[in-house]
């Protein structure tokens, strides 16, 4: 039987990009919804985004490396005893994120990938490919959300070569949108339109198989971008061989098993169901993970992917339904005896119920009188309890809050939320737990509202890049640096005020159907040197405006003003589009009064 496996990344605070705003929560909302609806087990199911949990002591921090590795260990290492991956098994590979195009070549980027170092920085989507193709037994599925990074050119035409690897190496793949188009996130919807439309394909029985879903996508995509207002969005699909598009992605039945109770398997069991689309048991997925053990810090072979299943997101995710029993098998009550069954199964429901009403008052009472005992202690003696892990009040515990609750403030991806997570992880102090962990969480964080400011001031609003700037902690080394962007984007902000005054007093001086008007508006425009924030404005009204001159020389030389149309057509400067233009006019102007008369 095959295994269904799920490799989820989504990255929204990039180290050298803008920040996304719901790559993140995509990834999450697919992990949650495969997990808890379609049967995907949470041991086979990786999530690797900026928050996600540490994994049996392995870190799911979207880096190179760590991507590196993780795909390494699933992927390349699909051959020989040991590895995971079984004949058969079909494997999800999710990510949303930038990519780029580098020399011919598509790359997706990690956390830390730099559009100044793309090649060493990013990963190969060839890599990948050939990673997923390392067993032959493994039916691989890309879905790539691959966003374009802002104010670069390395994002244009980026999914061309994604494309003609999928076809050559024979891989399932589906991008978010075509090479010439780019990705889009609703605000509305606190997700992409891409992981928005899989989402509501799979809700609604449509994403059983590649042709049913591809089907879905090609209808939903373009919809969701027209009903929100966004560029159209349509998606680029490959299924080589064609056969493959009737193959199920899903587990057969569509049930949602919880790896973590091998219990059920044996309750249907003992009572006659055998259900045959149950996975393996969890002690038989363990012996399946040892090799886990070969990454670095890993700590024995338990489950890798268990501790993903303390995370929630809310939207997608719902509750896994009850198994059902397996078609043609005996039900545990036989027909016959209904009504001895439905008695039965009362006083169960009743034995139940009451033992948990009992349990849980000797709970209460067990923590109320530890309560008690502690501070008859506390107060008159010194032998109180030895703070443990377990003890909220020890400063790991404290310690691990604060960093939580810093964590939980960067959903908003707003600077200032940013700022209040660094207030936060500052206060774990030197030779308290965790404080490398919360150091490097802090510059991280840091880097973060660097580069918002700098995205800010790149688009020509430097007062609130200035703002964002001065959130950058003093004691780290991007300060300094930070400091002295804002001295000049302070200048640059004056500047863009001086020119911004200018501008709108030109377009004061213009008056319709006055050449000379326009021509001095020119002249005021003109002073705005290259390069300064509006110069790209003047440039464009300049434009606009000699054009507007030669319009009128054109009309008056058509109403018969000859004198008056070179006269016109003498005050379109020099170095604009219609300057030539108005000097060829001139001359044939100059011809026709010279020429002698019939």
């Amino acid at each position: 039987m095959s295994n269904h496996w799920l490799l989820a990344i989504g990255i929204n605070q990039y180290q050298h990009f803008q920040p996304l705003n719901f790559a993140q929560a995509d990834a999450q909302a697919l992990w949650n919804y495969l997990v808890g609806k379609t049967g995907f087990m949470p041991d086979r199911c990786l999530l690797l985004t900026d928050t996600s949990p540490f994994v049996e002591g392995q870190s799911t921090y979207p880096s190179k490396a760590n991507l590196q590795k993780w795909i390494d260990w699933l992927c390349k290492d699909g051959q020989g005893s040991g590895s995971p991956l079984g004949a058969g098994d079909v494997v999800w590979c999710f990510f949303s994120g930038y990519g780029v195009t580098w020399e011919g070549q598509d790359y997706l980027m990690p956390i830390d990938g730099n559009a100044a170092n793309i090649a060493n920085t990013g990963i190969a989507v060839r890599s990948l490919f050939e990673g997923l193709k390392t067993n032959p037994a493994v039916m691989p599925l890309v879905l790539l959300d691959i966003k374009h990074p802002p104010f670069t050119s390395v994002g244009v035409g980026t999914g061309t070569q994604t494309l003609e690897l999928a076809r050559d190496m024979q891989i399932p793949t589906l991008l978010s949108c075509q090479p010439n188009q780019s990705a889009g996130e609703a605000a509305d919807l606190h997700h992409g339109l891409f992981a928005q439309s899989l989402i509501e394909a799979l809700r609604t029985g449509a994403g059983t198989t590649l042709a049913d879903l591809s089907e879905s996508l090609r209808g939903r995509l373009p919809a969701l971008s027209e009903q929100y207002s966004l560029p159209r969005q349509d998606p680029a699909i490959v299924v080589q061989p064609p056969e493959n598009m009737d193959r199920g992605i899903i587990p057969y039945n569509g049930q949602a098993v919880n790896a973590n109770s091998a219990g059920n398997q044996h309750q249907a069991q003992e009572g006659g169901v055998i259900a045959a689309t149950i996975s393996p048991s969890l002690a038989a997925v363990k012996q399946h993970m040892q090799n886990v053990s070969t990454i670095p810090g890993a700590s024995g072979a338990q489950n890798p992917f268990e501790e993903a299943l303390n995370r929630s997101e809310p939207g997608f995710a719902e509750a896994p339904p009850a198994v059902a029993p397996a078609s043609g098998q005996p039900t545990p009550a036989p027909a016959g005896n209904v009504a001895t069954a439905r008695e039965g199964s009362f006083w169960q429901r009743l034995l139940l119920w009451t033992g948990g009403v009992l349990l849980l008052l000797l709970v209460l009472v067990s923590i109320f009188g530890r309560g008690r005992e502690a501070a008859r202690q506390g107060a008159g003696s010194n032998r109180g309890t030895v703070p443990t892990l377990s003890d909220p009040g020890s400063p790991e515990q404290r310690n691990q809050a604060r960093l939580k609750q810093a964590t939980t403030l960067l959903q908003s991806n707003q600077v200032a939320q940013f700022s209040r997570a660094i207030g936060l992880a500052s206060q774990i102090k030197p030779g308290e737990p965790l404080y490398d962990e919360a150091q490097q969480a802090i510059a991280r964080w840091s880097q973060v509202i660097f580069e918002t400011a700098q995205g800010r001031a790149e688009k020509g609003n430097f007062e609130a890049a200035i703002a964002a700037a001065s959130l950058v902690p003093k004691d780290q080394p991007i300060h300094e640096e930070a400091q002295k962007l804002i001295a000049l984007w302070r200048g640059a902000a004056k500047k863009q005020q001086t020119n911004r005054n200018t501008l709108q007093a030109a377009k004061k001086l213009v008056q319709p159907g006055q050449a000379s008007s326009y021509n001095q508006a020119i002249d005021l425009v003109r002073q705005i040197p290259a390069g300064e924030p509006g110069s790209a404005e003047a440039k464009q009204l300049t434009n606009q405006w000699s054009q507007s001159i030669l319009n009128l020389a054109q009309s008056r030389a058509s109403e018969g003003f000859i004198n008056q149309a070179i006269e016109t057509a003498s005050l379109v400067p020099n170095n604009t589009p219609a300057y030539p233009k108005a000097k060829a006019a001139i001359e044939q102007w100059k011809r026709q009064l010279s020429a002698p008369k019939k």
